[in-house]
């Protein structure tokens, strides 16, 4: 099963090769975190379909671009835009590479966030379900059961 750990490792890679060198946080940052830097959090996985061996997942990941600031606390506007430019293209082929699997993006959304940016990507795969180890009796059984109820017997 594709883990969120696994994700987040894949996402972490991908933009360490988009930016090489910067301080990737994951979940939370510390007060005063280092700029620029990026910022990689899971939003909750929704469980949306599937049959009894799979399952078919959705979930959204965010990519927060934190940008060097000025005196004023503002970003450059146009640093900004290309990072996430850059970011976006590297995720435009339509899937992440996780692993031995490549999980499609369904959805690529940017927006702009004080002195950040923060890219959604939100991701669609179909993953095995986990079997529960119960043993059915046999139908032959059952029919045992139903027949011995019927003719007045308990179970």
């Amino acid at each position: 099963m594709t883990t969120q750990k696994d994700i987040m490792d894949a996402l972490n890679d991908l933009t360490a090769q988009c930016f090489p060198g910067r301080t990737t946080y994951r979940d939370a940052w510390p007060e005063q975190f280092t700029r620029p830097s990026l910022f990689l959090v899971a939003e909750p996985r929704e469980e949306i379909g599937g049959n009894r061996y799979t399952v078919e997942l959705k979930q959204v990941f965010g990519v927060q671009i934190n940008d060097t600031v000025d005196d004023h606390y503002e970003a450059d506007t146009d640093r900004l835009s290309e990072e996430t430019d850059r970011l976006m293209e590297a995720l435009s082929l339509g899937v992440l590479p996780v692993g031995d699997r490549a999980l499609h993006i369904d959805k690529l959304a940017s927006e702009r966030v004080e002195a950040a940016s923060v890219i959604k990507v939100t991701l669609h795969w179909f993953d095995d379900r986990p079997q529960r180890k119960t043993e059915q009796p046999p139908a032959a059984k059952g029919l045992d059961i139903v027949t011995q109820v019927r003719n007045g017997g308990t179970v």
